[in-house]
């Protein structure tokens, strides 16, 4: 008796298990579409330069679907990846997961991050300056966003900071300065890598002769040969043609005219010398009347 009673309580077990209190079978499966178990999308800080993509576990048996929006306008894309041209700075992004048409999982809002401008090259303007020109940079910039770039500019002399901002005053350099920037392109939101110019010398100006000579008052000349260098270098001069007794002291010139039969016309050349190579010659005629009959 007890061992039909067993198999009576079998059966009924076996009954119940039929009438779908056991394993969902593969179409039960099917309507109910799956489940997304997880989800995460990357870079976390998506930029306009940078594609968006979303990784998720899903149990189903069938692949899902990705619908993209960008500011409420679906994408024609279907697969875990968007691609920067599909967005710009500011944009909202929305991404839904589908399995069997039906949306299991939203992602977003993904709002699109400012791009930091790209430095791609750089360098001082003129190339070769030099004392009283004032110094720029000339900068190839790129901006994903199209956003207007400010350069935050540093100048240095001999290594020394002297300044900053667009340009470099020419009264602040001199013949034999070495100077150069560091540059850090900004578009009002982010800065970029800072770049550095290459190093430019200052270069050399040559030295001016400022005088004329004055006419010879009886038969003796004295007069101060004015002379000018913007670097500050010391000028020496020197002749290079002169009649005979004629000298320069330092900067003055002096000569004692000996008697002419004649109207005399004598040239005179005067070189000036800044220590540097630099050289800038000055010529003068210089008229010597005749001697006058008592």
């Amino acid at each position: 008796m007890a061992r039909r009673r067993i198999v009576l309580v079998f059966l009924l077990l076996l009954l119940i298990m039929d009438c779908g209190g056991g394993k969902p079978s593969s179409t039960d499966s099917h309507k109910s579409g799956g489940t997304v178990v997880a989800t995460d999308f990357s870079p976390p800080d998506p930029t306009s330069t940078t594609s968006i993509r979303i990784k998720a576990t899903v149990l189903s048996e069938k692949n899902p679907e990705y619908r993209w929006m960008v500011n409420g306008i679906r994408q024609d894309v279907s697969i875990p990846k968007l691609s920067p041209e599909h967005f710009s700075k500011g944009d909202t992004v929305f991404c839904s997961l589908l399995i069997a048409g039906e949306e299991k999982r939203r992602i977003g809002p993904i709002v699109i991050g400012n791009s930091k401008p790209i430095l791609k090259s750089l360098k001082i303007i003129p190339e070769t300056p030099k004392r009283g020109t004032d110094l720029s940079v000339e900068a190839d910039v790129f901006d994903p966003d199209g956003d207007e770039i400010e350069l935050l500019t540093e100048w240095f002399i001999n290594d020394e900071k002297k300044g900053s901002g667009k340009t470099l005053s020419g009264s602040k350099i001199k013949a034999g300065d070495e100077v150069y920037a560091e540059v850090v392109p900004f578009d009002g939101t982010d800065r970029s890598r800072e770049g550095t110019t290459d190093r430019v010398i200052v270069q050399n100006t040559l030295p001016e002769i400022l005088s004329s000579l004055p006419p010879i008052e009886g038969r003796k000349l004295d007069c101060i040969i004015s002379t000018r260098d913007v670097d500050g270098d010391k000028v020496s001069l020197s002749l290079t043609s002169a009649p005979t007794g004629m000298r320069l002291e330092g900067n003055r010139l002096l000569w004692e005219a000996p008697e002419v039969e004649k109207d005399t016309t004598y040239c005179v050349e005067i070189i000036a010398r800044d220590g540097r190579g630099g050289e800038t010659k000055a010529s003068f005629d210089l008229r010597l009347g005749k001697k006058k009959e008592e």
